[in-house]
């Protein structure tokens, strides 16, 4: 990839992901994930079929056929191996393309570089949505979550409603005070502060 920081955080979110992949039973997957219009298998099939559309986009594969990959099933027999195939893909496709270009992403054109950054907060939103399904701990690590507030909260306010956030209004934001973690920020900036708080490990809480 032409960006090495894209890069590198885009390893460390799919570390997170993986990590709270890899805690899922079979009894977990009728669980409501941070989603809740989602199950935990309802989450994880539209994070593995993510990495496929993402990786037709940057293909610049027409819009119609990348929509298409919605209503199918991604899953596979072994949920690490599938998520992994369209994912490795995916990165195969983002170190050859140029992420300059404009992809026709169903939101609107935007370039390469904005869809893999997107990705980041997908992979790591994602796995703390899924971390509620399972009853685990979020594994996000302090950098990614450091990047995600300093270098996509503004992408995060752009995506809005339309790319699946809900973000808190500033004076409702807690990123002011310096008690509060930059994983709980994360959380706050994408909505998801009060439904998902839960995930946090107790020592990032603030309190």
């Amino acid at each position: 990839m032409n960006d090495p920081d894209i890069d590198t955080y885009l390893d460390r979110a799919e570390v997170c992901w993986v990590t709270a992949l890899s805690r899922v039973s079979v009894g977990d997957l009728g669980s409501t994930s941070g989603c809740p219009d989602w199950t935990s298998e309802e989450l994880i099939n539209h994070l593995i079929g993510g990495g496929l559309r993402y990786a037709e986009l940057l293909a610049q594969k027409p819009p119609e056929e990348v929509e298409a990959t919605r209503g199918q099933n991604h899953l596979g027999e072994d949920l690490l191996e599938s998520f992994w195939a369209h994912e490795r893909e995916f990165r195969r496709i983002a170190g050859d393309c140029d992420l300059d270009a404009q992809v026709p992403h169903r939101i609107g054109p935007l370039p390469g570089h904005q869809l893999v950054r997107m990705r980041i907060l997908e992979l790591a939103l994602h796995a703390a949505d899924l971390s509620v399904g399972t009853g685990d701990e979020w594994p996000i690590d302090d950098e990614l979550a450091e990047y995600i507030c300093v270098e996509l909260g503004e992408l995060i306010g752009q995506l809005g409603s339309v790319g699946g956030y809900a973000p808190a209004q500033p004076s409702d934001r807690t990123g002011e005070n310096t008690q509060v973690s930059s994983a709980e920020q994360v959380l706050n900036i994408s909505g998801r502060g009060g439904s998902v708080s839960a995930v946090l490990p107790p020592h990032t809480s603030g309190r």
